[in-house]
């Protein structure tokens, strides 16, 4: 029996596989291609206008957190930046920036999962600081969710995740309590915050595969956002069309240039979301995509389908297109993209904390700055 290499056995695989691939690839193509008008006629795809003059103040908050071993232990680091940038008749300037940091120890128990929590944290901290301030911009950007989900949430045996959540949501609860009727849609004249995720694909494309007939199939749409009942009612066999097609791909397919999903509500078919006295207020996400060559995103809001209109959720999306930006194979608004290049220092940085951490130990000084004075008042 004569032996094969690994590439003769990769040649002779692909050759027998390509024509196979190639075909049910092109089947799929052809059922989004069929499907798409479908999405777009009912409502559930729409194109955003955008104007070719575009005056605009925006915030972008940025979060970055790292973890490193240290003296058997670890130690971390994590920071938010907030870019603010001024667009005035299309030339682009920067307004200014802020930003919070915090170094420490940390143990082995959920360490990433903590640090999602504090990012979120830090980025509240920094709206926050903003809207005290008084000079808000009419869109403020986050990177991290509005409010913690369900798998973001302990169990309560984990004591020191259970701890981080307690923090974290008390302090999301508070920011929603002090300054809800400073945000729009509440405040028709005040800043828009929306948080920017690159997730939860399947979102649109499950609502579509719903009864859309009937209001319980209908429940997580916003109807206010130009639902069209008698071009959705073609959507009847949803299910066998995009029969071995993935949400991503489906997504991609149908979402082209500067195009949007119809807004949908977030709370009705997720499990748990927290705060739940910030929640019971409403949370509606979309999707949406730039340019042709940009990642598809969800824009997550606050509010309710009496909050929003199709014409209000037209003018955030068009803002968040204009400002996606190209970064690192990543989509990412600008005033976001900007403060990612300073929280690159975060890792060098965390790296001179711990030689500065472990040179201490070695010398003695932690001790001996506890100790010292000890008895000095006695």
């Amino acid at each position: 029996m004569r032996d094969s290499s690994l590439a003769q056995s990769l040649a002779v695989e692909s050759q027998i596989r390509l024509p196979g691939s190639a075909g049910r690839l092109l089947k799929q193509i052809r059922d989004i291609e069929s499907v798409a008008p479908i999405f777009r006629d009912a409502g559930l795809v729409k194109a955003v206008d955008r104007p070719a003059t575009i005056d605009l103040t925006v915030s972008g908050v940025a979060t970055n957190s790292c973890i490193k071993k240290a003296l058997g232990g670890f130690i971390y680091s994590s920071a938010a930046v907030r870019t603010d940038m001024l667009i005035d008749a299309n030339r682009v300037s920067t307004r200014g920036s802020d930003s919070i940091a915090e170094l420490d120890d940390i143990d082995f128990e959920a360490q990433r999962k903590r640090l999602d929590l504090v990012e979120m944290r830090q980025a509240y901290a920094l709206v926050e600081r903003q809207l005290k301030n008084g000079q808000t911009s009419q869109l403020i950007l986050l990177d991290t969710p509005l409010f913690i989900t369900r798998e973001m949430i302990p169990l309560k045996r984990n004591v020191k995740h259970w701890q981080e959540y307690e923090i974290t949501r008390t302090a999301i609860a508070t920011f929603w309590e002090n300054y809800r009727n400073q945000l729009f849609p509440w405040d028709p004249q005040g800043p828009v915050l929306v948080s920017i995720l690159a997730q939860r694909f399947s979102a649109i494309v499950s609502i579509a595969r719903q009864d859309l007939k009937t209001e319980e199939g209908r429940k997580h749409l916003l109807l206010t956002d130009g639902f069209n009942q008698t071009q959705a009612n073609q959507l009847t066999d949803l299910e066998e069309r995009l029969s071995g097609v993935g949400d991503f791909r489906f997504i991609k397919g149908i979402l082209g240039s500067f195009t949007r999903t119809m807004a949908f509500r977030m709370t009705e078919n997720r499990a748990r979301m927290e705060p739940s006295e910030s929640v019971e207020h409403g949370v509606v996400g979309f999707h949406f995509r730039g340019g042709r060559s940009s990642e598809i995103q969800m824009a997550q809001l606050a509010g309710e389908e009496s909050d929003w209109s199709a014409e209000t959720l037209d003018a955030v999306a068009w803002k968040l297109m204009v400002l996606d930006m190209q970064g690192q194979r990543k989509s990412t608004p600008l005033p976001q993209l900007l403060g990612q290049q300073q929280l690159k220092m975060l890792e060098q940085f965390t790296q001179y904390y711990r030689q500065g951490l472990s040179q201490a130990m070695k010398e003695n000084e932690v001790e001996e700055t506890w100790l010292s004075g000890l008895f000095e008042e006695e």
